[in-house]
């Protein structure tokens, strides 16, 4: 056997690669798997832009914001879908930021924040994990880095006319959000969040207390989705005993079909609206 064979060399990967989401072509780091999981789930990711876009059936120009903006992808996927709405996009992480930038050409009406948010404004220190496609934050240790509330973010930048906030941030998600309260009475947005039990018992979230506060803030109908996008059903979130069910069937993930919901919230004011977008997704699935 020859030397050759011996010490072949080690296939050196590129730290970046294209990806194609929706319509468009874009900038990733390498081990991003978006373009498989669309791929492979061809609901994946894709229930929020149909959202998005059955919220002009009432409002026709609105905000929208983006938390977990990544490399762009949610961008991508609104626009294929034809949601021309502002966006605010919010990323943390370095790394995604640099690729967002990238990106961004691509897209017209996105403003960016370079910030992580959380349930206070504070310095704090964190540790980041990027490798998968995703910015995994981890407290406690690591470099000392700003943390904004949500609600000072938009003060300060003037953020009106949000009706569509979307979080995607591996357990923060109720953090951000009670940061968030301010923005939510203002405004009532819909709200669109990853929800799993792993990621929010890491940040000692129980996962239902925070449904009783949406309900003081007016907050009224949900919708659930599975981690592959599909719909799944639709209940009143005073519906306590569901709720609850709910939320203990994916705290047995080794017994679980799925691992995660995705969970979209309407205001009371908005019944008319959940209502509506749960009739179409209906139609959509049929």
């Amino acid at each position: 056997m020859g030397l050759r064979r011996l010490f072949r060399k080690k296939k050196i990967q590129p730290k970046e690669k294209q990806v194609k989401v929706g319509n468009y072509s874009l900038l990733s780091n390498y081990e991003h798997p978006i373009e498989e999981y669309l791929t492979q789930f061809k609901y994946y990711s894709r229930n929020l832009s149909r959202i998005a876009k059955y919220l002009e059936h009432k409002y026709p120009n609105y905000s929208i914001i983006d938390v977990g903006a990544n490399i762009g992808d949610t961008i991508a996927l609104f626009r294929s879908e034809g949601v021309d709405q502002l966006i605010h996009s919010i990323e943390g992480d370095p790394v995604y930021i640099a690729l967002l930038a990238q990106n961004l050409p691509l897209f017209k009406g996105v403003e960016v924040h370079e910030t992580f948010l959380g349930e206070e404004s504070k310095e704090e220190s964190i540790v980041i994990d990027n490798t998968r496609g995703t910015a995994n934050i981890s407290t406690g240790s690591g470099q000392t880095t700003a943390v904004v509330k949500l609600d000072d973010l938009v003060a300060k930048n003037k953020i009106e006319n949000i009706k569509l906030l979307k979080t995607d941030t591996d357990g923060f998600d109720f953090k951000i959000l009670r940061g968030s309260f301010n923005t939510i009475k203002r405004d009532k947005p819909v709200l669109f969040f990853e929800y799993d039990a792993d990621y929010l018992t890491l940040q000692k979230d129980d996962g239902l207390t925070i449904f009783e506060n949406f309900k003081d803030l007016g907050y009224n109908k949900a919708l659930y989705y599975d981690n592959f996008g599909k719909f799944l059903l639709s209940t009143e979130i005073s519906n306590t005993l569901l709720l609850a069910q709910l939320y203990a069937y994916i705290n047995r993930k080794s017994d679980c079909a799925f691992p995660y919901y995705d969970v979209c919230l309407f205001h009371r004011d908005d019944d008319d609206l959940a209502d509506f977008c749960v009739e179409r997704e209906m139609e959509f699935f049929k």
